[in-house]
């Protein structure tokens, strides 16, 4: 068979998918849709609510009928510790008191259905928009804009699956931050700064992301993020309860929940349910420290150890300086080598707050985005990234999942720093590979499809 005389040039296609990555892309929407329906019978139809979003919707109850959102407890008996202005926009999913009537309000169960299909949506918005940003050249429906966007959420399933099951924010708060990232590539730094800001006003340790336009010496993304600011934790509060409540809430926000985690002599009433040692799953530096130095549960007391402060606090703030240093020496403007440097101030976020969830490893997803883009930005074509990296961040998927399973070795592996020590590594796996490029990139070429004639 030859290529027939004056045939048109062959036309390069993308490689499509799979039939076998088809049955995995639709057996994996059936499992979310599955997981979905068992989050929502766990959440509202038990006589024990199994999800953290109650305290948002009941929070947002008190917003709003003008009611202090500090205040309140949901069916478990845990506070709102979050800025007031999540609670504002939660009000059209607020839900009162049992013993109140539900007039006007839509039922708790479709309440926690549409949290979940929303933090879904934030879960793909995000990686879409780092994808986008990245491989902006990647074929629409192709396996490399396909795996450019499910792998990084199947290396961080498990700290997804525990956002997702237990209603947390941090869906929305990364989707957020994949927007600053995007709006900084396009050039939209006003923008940029504005949405940083937004995860910030969400959940307060965001506002450690305030070093990335720094980092970058970027004026206008400052700009925007403090106009977002006055705008998210100041002209929303007071339209809604007036200047002088806006200002308390404000402060109860610094009282109750930020000098708690670093000053004894602050309000410890929510020790119980958020800084003590023994309150939650904690994975900061601190809580492995202070599980190092009191193995037994049973015996540990509440108080954190002076010890594991000091060892906290230095520990972060080593991550910290060299995360700037290696951003100042090795930052390039390549968007992949950006949004890994993103994704490590995101990693050093988490474990710089004195107070670590489980669900917490799911702010990695910047990082994992960002390593997992990178390696295919330098292999065009291809549909996975180098096998080194694909290993660590298997590796770390693994290691940060392997402490979720329950029982007395992973409640330990959970408590001893296990996933922590895992996320260091990727963390400095991260920084040791920005702004290098290998000397020989492996390139695999796409199929091309030629017109042949008898």
């Amino acid at each position: 068979m030859h290529e027939s005389p004056g045939s048109t040039p062959p036309t390069p296609r993308p490689d499509r998918l799979s039939r076998g990555d088809k049955v995995g892309l639709v057996l994996f929407g059936l499992l979310v849709i599955g997981f979905g329906v068992i989050t929502d019978i766990r959440s509202a139809f038990q006589s024990t609510s199994k999800t953290d979003f109650g305290v948002y919707a009941r929070a947002a109850w008190a917003a709003r009928i003008g009611a202090d959102v500090y205040i309140p407890t949901d069916n478990n008996g845990w506070h709102y510790n979050y800025p007031p202005t999540f609670a504002i926009l939660m009000i059209p999913l607020a839900d009162p008191y049992p013993f109140l009537g539900r007039g006007g309000y839509l039922p708790f169960g479709v309440s926690v259905a549409i949290w979940y299909v929303f933090s879904v949506w934030c879960v793909w918005a995000a990686v879409h928009t780092l994808a986008t940003a990245v491989l902006p050249g990647a074929v629409r429906g192709s396996r490399r804009w396909w795996y450019a966007r499910v792998m990084p959420v199947y290396v961080c399933i498990g700290a997804i699956g525990l956002t997702l099951g237990r209603g947390q924010v941090n869906a929305l708060l990364v989707a957020l931050v994949a927007a600053g990232f995007a709006a900084s590539v396009r050039g939209r730094r006003l923008a940029s700064g504005a949405w940083l800001a937004g995860a910030a006003a969400l959940k307060i340790i965001p506002g450690l992301l305030v070093l990335y336009p720094l980092a970058r010496r970027d004026g206008r993304a400052i700009a925007g993020g403090v106009v977002a600011a006055v705008v998210l934790l100041g002209l929303i509060p007071a339209a809604v309860w007036g200047v002088p409540r806006a200002i308390e809430a404000n402060k109860k926000t610094v009282s109750l929940i930020l000098a708690p985690a670093v000053a004894e002599d602050a309000d410890q009433t929510r020790m119980k349910e958020l800084h003590g040692a023994k309150a939650t799953d904690n994975q900061s530096v601190q809580g492995a420290v202070q599980a190092w130095l009191y193995p037994d549960r049973s015996a540990r007391p509440d108080t954190i150890d002076p010890v594991a402060k000091w060892a906290h606090w230095g520990m972060g703030g080593l991550l910290l300086a060299v995360t700037l240093l290696a951003g100042r020496r090795r930052l390039t403007p390549d968007p992949a080598d950006q949004l890994v440097f993103l994704g490590a101030l995101c990693a050093v976020m988490m474990l710089l707050t004195p107070i670590s969830h489980m669900h917490y490893y799911a702010m990695v997803l910047p990082l994992v985005c960002g390593l997992w883009l990178r390696g295919m930005s330098l292999r065009p074509g291809s549909a996975g990234a180098d096998p080194r990296t694909t290993a660590v961040l298997v590796a770390w998927g693994a290691l940060t999942a392997i402490p979720l399973f329950p029982g007395p070795v992973f409640d330990w592996l959970r408590e001893c720093g296990f996933g922590t020590a895992a996320t260091i590594g990727l963390w400095a796996f991260g920084l040791g590979v920005m702004g290098r490029k290998p000397a020989a990139v492996e390139v695999t070429p796409e199929p091309v499809l030629v017109r042949r004639a008898a």
